[in-house]
């Protein structure tokens, strides 16, 4: 039973990375390594001048920095609005924080489509169309984050807040010395599914930021007929790697966290 399901394990995950293997190895080959599988091309030679030509790129390095922006501006204000608000909601007794966390709820699995037109209708009524700041702001207020510091804190018993408070006078001490080393490992994967979320929008965008000089770069890989506009498997690869890196570093500093304790 242990071989079978380890035999599933592995067919699944070269199911999954096998897009992976292709899109590096097509973007370190000159000539279309889809058309050479499938006989259509004979010519196929290791190269880097997709990589050369996506550092020569203007327009498609000025969409990264568009990517950027968006990405730290929304973490700049989610982190801590949901670290607040998650506290707030496990801490909270009042019998309004179950609809607040219902209606949090009911925004999280609410699809965007449903919104647009309200989205839109505000952004133009606080001159907010087609600026960064609006995407921001949307994605920064997700539910997402303020659900999961909820259910973080929310699984630290009740004995521990009354010990600690027996030591420490201060709710913010407590909530540094004792609360926030608990659930440290739980906000680094936060951090990482808001950087994932930030970094891949498109919706939002195609709705918030018509002016294309704005758009991040999500928005150009997500065109299906991004290559015949000059755009390679390179800028996919170089695409892939801010989350890639920040899930190698996440993974690492927990690693070492764990040998330390």
């Amino acid at each position: 039973m242990k071989q079978l399901s380890a035999m599933v394990l592995i067919l699944l995950l070269a199911a999954f990375a096998l897009p992976l293997v292709v899109l590096v190895t097509a973007s370190l080959c000159e000539g279309d390594l889809i058309s050479f599988l499938k006989g259509e091309q004979t010519g196929l030679t290791f190269s880097t001048a997709q990589y050369t030509g996506f550092f020569a790129n203007k327009d498609m390095l000025r969409r990264f920095a568009n990517s950027l922006q968006i990405t730290v501006g929304t973490l700049l204000i989610q982190l801590p609005m949901s670290l607040l608000s998650g506290l707030y909601l496990a801490r909270c007794s009042w019998r309004s924080t179950r609809f607040v966390r219902f209606l949090l709820l009911v925004l999280l699995l609410l699809p965007f489509q449903s919104v647009m037109v309200p989205v839109f209708k505000l952004a133009r009524w606080t001159q907010l169309y087609d600026k960064h700041l609006a995407v921001i702001i949307l994605q920064a207020f997700s539910p997402l984050g303020m659900l999961i510091v909820w259910l973080l804190i929310g699984a630290i018993p009740q004995e521990q807040w009354e010990a600690a408070q027996l030591d420490c006078k201060s709710q913010t001490v407590t909530f540094l010395r004792v609360v926030l080393p608990q659930i440290a490992s739980g906000l680094a994967v936060l951090l990482l599914l808001c950087f994932a979320e930030a970094w891949n929008l498109v919706d939002s965008p195609s709705i918030l930021l018509p002016d294309t000089y704005l758009r991040p770069a999500s928005m150009t890989l997500n065109d299906i007929s991004s290559r015949d506009k000059g755009y390679t498997y390179a800028d996919a690869v170089m695409y892939s790697l801010p989350i890639v890196a920040l899930y190698l570093l996440i993974g690492w500093r927990m690693h070492e966290s764990e040998h330390t304790i």
